[in-house]
């Protein structure tokens, strides 16, 4: 944030001026918004501050949004108080402000003193990395680990299907051949069934 203020109000204007890489453009003087612009964000603003005053932190009285809430959250507030980031707040604050300051001081040291050298255009000129890494990864590990998705998709998958069907053809072969259109052979199986039932129920009687 800090640069982005310093690069927009304190740097020197860049909007007259041609890079020889970009494409011709007409020259850019700022100006203000057109109303259709404007007024939403005027309207935004103002409910920016009604939000803001449904909640100001200088008294209870003034903190009209957490009695709207109470009965709704006060539970959870009470759990919230056992939390170690409630209880340390004041060395999470400490931590955020001296974080926040330090950044500070380093966007006015780049960008404002030029005390040192920016690294994000290196950054981005790299485009963060990211088709390095990803080269390295497709040809390092993420070779070994597409070669070996690709060996199980061919021995293991595919074996599986084909040994499914392998084993369904041989099982109805050897069933086709019972299959064979005299009625005699069909009646011995009716009888053979016949014999295995009453044999079940018998001796399911007995035990």
């Amino acid at each position: 944030m800090t640069r982005q203020v310093i690069m927009v109000f304190y740097g020197e204007a860049k909007w007259n001026d041609h890079a020889a890489e970009n494409g011709a453009h007409g020259d850019f003087i700022p100006h203000e918004s057109p109303r259709i612009m404007l007024m939403p964000l005027v309207v935004l603003a103002g409910l920016a501050m009604v939000g803001g005053a449904l909640q100001l932190p200088f008294s209870k009285k003034t903190a009209f949004l957490e009695h709207w809430l109470a009965p709704v959250v006060e539970e959870s507030e009470a759990h919230i108080k056992e939390t170690w980031a409630y209880q340390n707040k004041y060395l999470l604050l400490g931590v955020a402000v001296v974080v926040a300051m330090l950044g500070i001081v380093a966007a006015i040291a780049v960008y404002a003193k030029h005390k040192m050298k920016a690294i994000e255009p290196k950054i981005l000129e790299q485009a963060w990395n990211y088709d390095a890494t990803a080269a390295r990864l497709v040809s390092g590990p993420g070779n070994a680990l597409f070669n070996g998705v690709a060996w199980i998709d061919a021995h293991v998958v595919d074996g599986a299907v084909n040994g499914t069907a392998t084993i369904v053809r041989a099982v109805a072969g050897q069933v086709r051949k019972s299959q064979n259109g005299f009625v005699r052979a069909y009646a011995a199986i009716i009888a053979v069934g016949v014999v295995v039932l009453l044999a079940w129920f018998v001796l399911r009687g007995l035990i």
